[in-house]
């Protein structure tokens, strides 16, 4: 009984892996970041109920900063969710390109960088709600030397 694949049908399998495993990595990093930022924007929503609960608690300046920090955080999200989605299309691409015998170089390449632009953009407005959330904090040295 003939065999379904060939042997070099499997080693370019074997190659469409892995070509694969990389982006796959990279997705990895991209959920764990997603997660993080999903806890971060929680944060910022149970902080501006608590303030809708009782206003005396907000900081001054404090419930615009909120709203920026959700903007960030909603923001970042997005370009994380598109990295995601890019980086699996580079998968489908690579996968498809071996199976039907098509040199789709620079299409995985496009991909791929536009992946990571989606990325640096992601954690560029991650760093802005950061530093969003610990703008009220005492975090010079000079500041910290007045208090005591």
């Amino acid at each position: 009984m003939p065999s379904a694949f060939g042997m070099a049908d499997v080693a370019e399998l074997e190659r469409a892996i892995q070509l694969a495993i990389a982006p796959a990595f990279l997705l990895t990093g991209i959920f764990s970041l997603l997660n993080v930022l999903a806890g971060r924007l929680a944060r910022v929503i149970d902080r501006e109920r608590a303030i809708r609960r009782d206003a005396g608690l907000a900081l001054p300046g404090e419930g615009r900063r909120l709203g920026q920090r959700a903007q960030a955080a909603h923001a970042a999200i997005g370009g994380c969710v598109l990295a995601a989605i890019l980086l699996c299309s580079l998968i489908v691409t690579s996968f498809t390109g071996i199976f039907l015998g098509l040199h789709l170089a620079w299409v995985i390449g496009l991909l791929l960088v536009a992946a990571m632009l989606a990325m640096i953009g992601a954690l560029g407005l991650f760093l802005r709600e950061i530093r969003l959330a610990s703008h009220h904090l005492p975090l010079g040295r000079d500041e910290l030397d007045h208090d005591d």
